[in-house]
C-alpha cells in the first residue's frame, strides 16, 4: 500500500479565470470568432487607455488660442503677442486638467521679451484662461557706433526699458526711434538681454526723471562722458550727463539723479532752471549752453557728440 501511495499524483490546480472564460467561449456557438476577438478587444482597450483618452482629453481640455484672454497690449507693441507665445511654446499641447497647467502658461509668457512679469494665470469655466501680465515700456534708444573699419557709418539703435532690458528692434520703425531719448556712451554694447554698463544705467535714471517732459521740452539726446575733474583727482566711475534738444541747444546736467556731489544743485532746482531756460525763444539769449552745476570752472563744454 505504501508503494501505491508513492505513485499517486497530486490533484491538478483549479482552472484560472481566463481558462474558465476560454472554455466557456469554446463551448459557445461562434466561439472561434469570439475567441479570436478577445486579444483585439484587449489591445483596443489598452490603446484607448493610453492614447484615445489622452486625445479626447486634449480635444476637450486643451489650451486654445481663442480662449486665452491676455492683458490688452500697449500701442508700442505691434506684433500679436498672444499668438506668438502660444505658437513658440507649444501651449496647444497643454491640458487644463494638468496640475501644473497655469505654471506652464505663466512660464511661457514670462519668457517673452516684452513681458516684464506674469502676475496671474486663472483657469475659468468653458476652457477660458485669463493671463494678467505687466509689459515692458520702451523709454530710450542706446546708440552703438559701428565697429572700426567696417565702413558702416550708421551704427545701431537698441531699444531699452527703464531697467536697461533689450526690446525687439524690429518693432520700431525709423520714425518711431525719434520718439525716445537717444543715449550716447562710447563703445556701449549690450550683454545678453540687457545693458549692464553703469553709464547706461545712470543715463536711464535721468531718463526716468525727464521722460514725462521729453516731448514738451523737445529733449532729444543724453550723452555720457567721464567726469574730467573727478578723474584728475583720482576718482573713477564718475560720469557727467549732457542733454541736447531737438533745436540743438545743450544742457550740462551733471551727475545722474541721486549721485550728485555735495556742492551740486538739487534735482528739483536743475529741472526748474532747465525748463525756464528752454522755454525762452532760441536766440533771445546769448547763452548757448546751460550749465546746471555749481562748481566753478566747469562751464566749458566737455562733450564730443558722435556725428557732430
Amino acid at each position: 500500500m505504501g508503494q501505491d501511495n508513492a505513485n499517486e499524483q497530486p490533484p491538478p490546480p483549479p482552472p484560472t479565470f481566463w481558462q474558465r472564460l476560454a472554455e466557456r467561449v469554446r463551448n459557445t456557438a461562434g466561439s472561434g470568432l469570439a475567441f479570436a476577438l478577445i486579444p483585439l478587444l484587449i489591445l483596443g482597450y489598452l490603446g484607448w487607455y493610453y492614447y484615445g483618452a489622452e486625445h479626447l482629453d486634449q480635444t476637450l481640455y486643451g489650451v486654445k488660442l481663442e480662449n486665452i484672454e491676455l492683458t490688452p497690449q500697449p500701442p508700442w507693441i505691434h506684433s500679436n503677442l498672444k499668438e506668438q507665445v502660444y505658437r513658440e511654446n507649444g501651449l496647444s499641447e497643454v491640458s487644463l486638467l494638468e496640475p501644473e497647467a497655469t505654471a506652464t502658461i505663466a512660464h511661457a509668457f514670462d519668457a517673452n521679451t516684452w513681458i516684464k512679469s506674469t502676475n496671474q494665470v486663472r483657469k475659468m469655466s468653458g476652457g477660458k484662461v485669463v493671463v494678467d501680465v505687466t509689459y515692458r515700456r520702451p523709454v530710450a534708444m542706446v546708440f552703438q557706433s559701428p565697429p572700426p573699419g567696417t565702413g558702416n557709418g550708421k551704427g545701431l539703435c537698441y531699444p531699452v526699458d527703464e531697467e536697461g532690458s533689450l526690446l525687439p528692434t524690429d518693432e520700431f520703425s525709423p520714425s518711431e526711434v525719434l520718439n525716445y531719448f537717444m543715449i550716447f556712451a562710447e563703445n556701449a554694447a549690450p550683454s545678453d538681454t540687457a545693458f549692464r554698463d553703469p553709464r547706461i544705467l545712470e543715463a536711464l535714471q535721468l531718463v526716468r526723471l525727464l521722460e514725462p517732459q521729453r516731448e514738451s521740452l523737445q529733449l532729444a539726446c543724453i550723452h555720457v562722458q567721464p567726469d574730467a575733474i573727478d578723474q584728475q583727482l583720482g576718482g573713477f566711475n564718475s560720469w557727467i550727463m549732457y542733454i541736447t534738444t531737438q533745436d540743438k541747444r545743450e544742457i550740462i546736467w551733471g551727475h545722474a539723479p541721486s549721485r550728485e556731489t555735495q556742492d551740486e544743485m538739487l534735482v528739483e532746482e536743475k529741472v526748474a532752471r532747465m525748463r525756464a531756460w528752454l522755454q525762452k525763444a532760441p536766440g533771445s539769449t546769448t547763452e548757448t549752453v546751460l550749465d546746471l552745476r555749481q562748481r566753478l570752472g566747469l562751464g566749458q563744454r566737455l562733450i564730443s557728440t558722435p556725428g557732430r
